[in-house]
């Protein structure tokens, strides 16, 4: 239990002011001047609907990993499926629907692990991360954004160790699977 003191709060910042700067298709933009105890301050904030991962488990305990390119660092990232939140629609059927049309997996059982805000110096994105096992129905998805592989508990760890596996996110859903492996609920 934290203990919380009435001081820290005379440190809250309260907004002033609010400047929308950048209004687009995924993330959203704004610059909020705040008070602080001696003075103001600017505070550049990105919006984000939030992000779906689910850590895809098959019967033989094998993590479905993604390869996909991001523009943003100009190479190709190896990760656990995620999905933006695009809708108001239940965060299982968007990961049912998201495994099996663009991947191929059928998701036999699903538990929601827990919810976390992975950069909140500067962004409000909550990711919610999931787990599930899944069973591979269809191989015959073709998609030129990404590819899909299934490698084992060991494999991914070393992938992280040697920093083949660098999304943050990725990493604190494989680490949450290496130390919860035996205790999985689903």
């Amino acid at each position: 239990f934290l203990e919380v003191n009435i001081m820290d709060f005379e440190n809250v910042e309260s907004t002033v002011s609010q400047k929308d700067i950048y209004t687009g298709k995924y993330i959203s933009l704004k610059v909020c001047t705040v008070e602080k105890q001696k003075g103001y301050a600017q505070r550049e904030l990105v919006e984000h609907n939030g992000t779906l991962m689910i850590i895809s488990l098959t019967k033989d305990n094998k993590i479905v990993l993604d390869r996909i390119y991001r523009k943003s660092i100009e190479q190709f990232s190896l990760e656990v499926p995620n999905k933006r939140i695009d809708s108001s629609e239940n965060h299982i059927d968007i990961l049912k629907s998201q495994m099996m049309e663009e991947l191929g997996y059928e998701i036999e059982s699903i538990r929601k692990v827990y919810s976390f805000y992975p950069a909140v110096s500067y962004s409000d994105e909550k990711v919610h991360l999931y787990i599930a096992r899944v069973e591979k129905v269809d191989d015959n998805i073709d998609n030129e954004n990404y590819t899909t592989t299934e490698v084992s508990l060991d494999e991914v760890v070393d992938y992280v160790k040697n920093q083949d596996i660098f999304d943050g996110k990725s990493i604190i859903a494989i680490d949450f699977l290496k130390n919860n492996i035996e205790n999985l609920g689903v």
